[in-house]
């Protein structure tokens, strides 16, 4: 890689740093998990066991937005895959990894939840 691609930032999205509860489930179990960040394009959390790259999974997620002068929860579940892990292997006495979940076939009704919460969360106030 040259010096000029070193640096090359591959993400369209923002990302925003916020702790938000989220359940995940694969293959006959489920756990809980918290992000770390969020995109319109995925989430970034921590897991306390190691799951290999592209692995796909169900995430739930519970969004506050406001919605005619109302604040709203919004639950909504959709598949991802992890597209990044961290350590990227299995280590022995490692209880937290960190993971990179991209939306898989995000629904539109979804991805306008996620773009309205960021925008009243984040960008608001910039305004």
């Amino acid at each position: 890689m040259n010096d000029k691609n070193k640096n090359f930032e591959r993400r369209v999205n923002q990302r925003y740093d916020v702790q938000l509860p989220l359940n995940i489930g694969t293959e006959g179990f489920q756990f809980e998990s918290t992000t770390k960040n969020i995109s319109c394009a995925g989430v970034y959390c921590q897991i306390d066991f190691f799951l290999p790259l592209m692995t796909k999974l169900e995430v739930t997620m519970k969004l506050s937005v406001i919605e005619n002068d109302k604040k709203v929860e919004k639950t909504f579940m959709t598949n991802t895959v992890i597209v990044r892990i961290d350590p990227e292997y299995d280590s022995s006495g490692c209880d937290e990894y960190h993971a990179a979940l991209f939306f898989m076939g995000l629904k539109d009704e979804y991805r306008n939840i996620i773009a309205s919460y960021i925008q009243q969360t984040f960008l608001a106030s910039n305004n």
